[in-house]
């Protein structure tokens, strides 16, 4: 067996199993990538609910990032739910020193019920001191708005737009996700040199969606720590995340919203 690339997630726990570092790893592991971990916050949740997080300390987290760059040869890394401001602020200031590679940001700043994580000044630093240091950014429609202190819109002319402002920002490609619009089907925004592309793909009538953005930015991860290009990365992402949906549509593992099938118990073929 041929020696697996390696990425680091930095991301909270859920304890739930669902979404988060949990999801990361299994999504790395389904491409037989190995995965590596630095832990920001531990959560009390499950399908339901979110009852309790706790933020682990900056120093904790300074440690375990370099506790894993100083033993691994890190491919890629993405960033989850950094939950305090002085996280946020270590995990710009080590991207900033170039120590973390292909980095792809999931700006996780709503809940799953769409309800800010953060106050306006965090989002503020999100934008101002990590965005610029992202290969790609992944955020939902809400998040994307969010980050740009605007009002959330399912308009997807305005998403287009959004997609434009945050790439001018500084990363080579920002995906707007388009799970959480209103709408028929979904619609993903991709920004790439001042050009859009627009991808639109089934809905599936299920609320076993949890952590599919964690999914499909971990699977972008996976894909640039195998050597895969930026926008090959994407599109075996986006493939992945809807067959992980599709594979867990009848599921009922907890009473609300449940996980996505990471590693195939239906039997799709997802991967190259």
């Amino acid at each position: 067996m041929a020696e697996p690339p390696v990425a680091l997630t930095i991301a909270g726990s859920d304890s739930g199993g669902g979404s988060g570092l949990q999801a990361d790893l299994r999504t790395f592991a389904a491409h037989s990538v190995h995965g590596v971990c630095a832990l920001t916050a531990v959560s009390a949740q499950n399908t339901e609910e979110l009852r309790s997080v706790l933020s682990v300390p900056q120093k904790e987290l300074k440690s375990q990032i370099e506790a894993v760059l100083d033993d691994f040869d890190v491919k890629a890394v993405k960033t989850g739910l950094l939950f305090s401001e002085e996280n946020i602020r270590l995990v710009a200031q080590i991207a900033n020193e170039g120590a973390l590679p292909q980095l792809v940001i999931d700006p996780v700043i709503v809940d799953r019920h769409g309800e800010l994580l953060y106050p306006p000044d965090l989002i503020r630093i999100i934008r101002q001191e990590l965005i610029s240091r992202a290969l790609i950014v992944t955020p939902n429609h809400l998040e994307a708005m969010h980050l740009l202190s605007a009002e959330p819109t399912d308009d997807i002319d305005k998403i287009c737009d959004a997609a434009l402002e945050l790439a001018a920002m500084g990363p080579e490609v920002v995906l707007i996700t388009g799970g959480r619009r209103s709408a028929d089907s979904m619609i993903d925004v991709i920004a790439h040199r001042g050009e859009i592309i627009k991808i639109e793909s089934e809905r599936y009538k299920t609320k076993n969606v949890r952590g599919s953005g964690d999914t499909l930015s971990a699977a972008i991860a996976a894909s640039l720590a195998k050597g895969q290009p930026i926008a090959q990365s994407v599109q075996n992402a986006q493939r992945f995340t809807a067959a992980g949906v599709r594979g867990a549509v009848d599921w009922k593992l907890g009473s609300g919203q449940g996980p996505l099938d990471h590693l195939g118990h239906r039997g799709d073929a997802r991967l190259d």
